[in-house]
């Protein structure tokens, strides 16, 4: 078995809620389709980039398949 792991990043498009941690604070903040909120908990303006969100992968990579991945 092999222990190599499968890193992807490719851009996604945000259907649903990001959610991440206040930069200020680390408390959990909820992005639907809004780009700037303030934190519930310290009262900071938070702004995420909707459009420069990634999605990795992690995972093993299979010994026999190979994976071909877009960045389109």
């Amino acid at each position: 078995m092999r222990k190599d792991r499968l890193n992807v990043k490719q851009k996604a498009k945000v259907i649903g809620i990001v959610i991440t941690s206040c930069p200020v604070c680390g408390n959990p903040i909820n992005f639907d389709r809004q780009v700037t909120k303030i934190c519930a908990y310290c009262e900071e303006i938070v702004h995420i980039d909707l459009d420069k969100v990634e999605v990795s992968l992690h995972g093993p990579v299979p010994e026999t398949k190979k994976m071909k991945i877009s960045m389109n």
